[in-house]
């Protein structure tokens, strides 16, 4: 007798135990989605002035996704299909930019 209230009383903790685990995995996901907002990738051109750097306008334009000035100083080449560093005034740069704004 004592062993199967014992067993019935271990099988009621368990089944407790993974339904508050199972909720607090939907808590949790739940407060995750609330708290971030969407953000969108857009791209631009603008027009290279003189004195500008690619280097420069990777540090003032790069975004928070990218580790590293050289790597998104890559990314701009790759995109804009540059085979140096070397950019002319009055020439036009397509760059990334993010907003959590939504553009239709």
């Amino acid at each position: 007798m004592k062993k199967g209230i014992f067993s019935l009383s271990a099988g009621v903790i368990i089944v407790l135990l993974v339904c508050v685990l199972y909720g607090s995995f939907f808590v949790s996901a739940h407060e995750d989605t609330d708290d971030t907002d969407m953000v969108y990738k857009y791209y631009k051109s603008i027009e290279i002035q003189p004195g500008d750097t690619l280097w420069d306008i990777a540090e003032s334009t790069m975004t928070s996704e990218y580790d590293s000035v050289q790597e998104y100083v890559q990314v701009l080449k790759e995109m804009n299909n540059l085979d140096s560093d070397d950019i002319q005034a009055g020439q036009y740069l397509m760059i990334a930019y993010n907003d959590t704004e939504f553009l239709p």
